[in-house]
């Protein structure tokens, strides 16, 4: 008796266990959208009238997190990261340094004077960045070069 009950209830009706998948997909959107919440992603934009300077000992950047890009071009023109706005002189351009400056550090992270510059400029237009940076008070330098041409 005990036995064709046992029988009964293992008995295969046929039908394949399945498994409901919904769950699954539901877990893999919100942890999909929480990288996307928490990522923060920094393009940076390229100014097409710069040919940046080849070393041979150029290393990639640990973090885009914290720069404040300058691009400098071969006739001395100083252009913010957005390569359409033109400062005029040394004071917009410690304008600019400080605003960013004071940006970069209201959400926690350390700014970088990031400079690129055409291989034709002259160094005094760079030194001139380098020294309206330590004006605000910017300690860390980075130059913008290629490792190959």
């Amino acid at each position: 008796m005990a036995t064709d009950r046992l029988r009964a209830v293992n008995k295969d009706d046929g039908e394949p266990a399945e498994m409901d998948m919904s769950p699954m997909i539901d877990m893999v959107f919100l942890l999909l959208l929480f990288f996307l919440v928490v990522s923060n992603p920094k393009t940076i934009k390229i100014d097409p009238n710069l040919t940046p300077s080849v070393a041979e000992n150029a290393q990639a950047a640990k973090t885009k997190n914290g720069k404040i890009v300058v691009n400098v071009r071969d006739n001395g023109d100083f252009v913010k990261e957005d390569t359409k706005s033109l400062m005029a002189d040394g004071a917009a351009l410690r304008e600019y340094l400080k605003a960013e400056k004071e940006r970069v550090e209201s959400k926690g992270n350390e700014p970088v004077l990031h400079i690129r510059s055409d291989k034709e400029v002259e160094f005094k237009y760079v030194q001139r960045v380098i020294k309206a940076g330590a004006t605000v008070g910017l300690k860390q330098v980075a130059y913008a070069a290629f490792n190959k041409e």
